[in-house]
């Protein structure tokens, strides 16, 4: 007899478990709406973890066409022998000097 009311025990909670998995609700709000005490529902959703898990996809390396597309003119710069820059023909020059005095002083 004891072990009957551990199975319906265990049954009982295995069916709210299945119902709140297909519910989409929190496991608090299905708690609250079916009057379950929310520390023995964690309990129970940890001895019952999802009969079927999520599918992970095998990492795999895919080919992907591409063009290579035409450079735009660029002026090429280096400065000191630790930086190179590729400076776009249509470049801001306020913002390349600001660029410039924080790089010189590190060379």
């Amino acid at each position: 007899m004891v072990s009957t009311y551990f199975e319906r025990r265990a049954a009982f909670w295995h069916e709210h478990v299945q119902q709140w998995r297909e519910s989409g609700l929190s496991k608090g709000r299905y708690c609250r709406v079916h009057g379950l005490s929310s520390s023995r529902f964690g309990y129970w959703t940890k001895k019952y973890p999802p009969e079927s898990p999520v599918e992970t996809a095998t990492p795999a390396i895919v080919p992907l066409p591409f063009t290579l597309a035409p450079k735009a003119p660029s002026i090429g710069l280096l400065v000191g022998n630790r930086y190179a820059l590729d400076i776009p023909a249509d470049f801001d020059e306020a913002t390349l000097t600001r660029l410039l005095s924080v790089l010189e002083p590190r060379c």
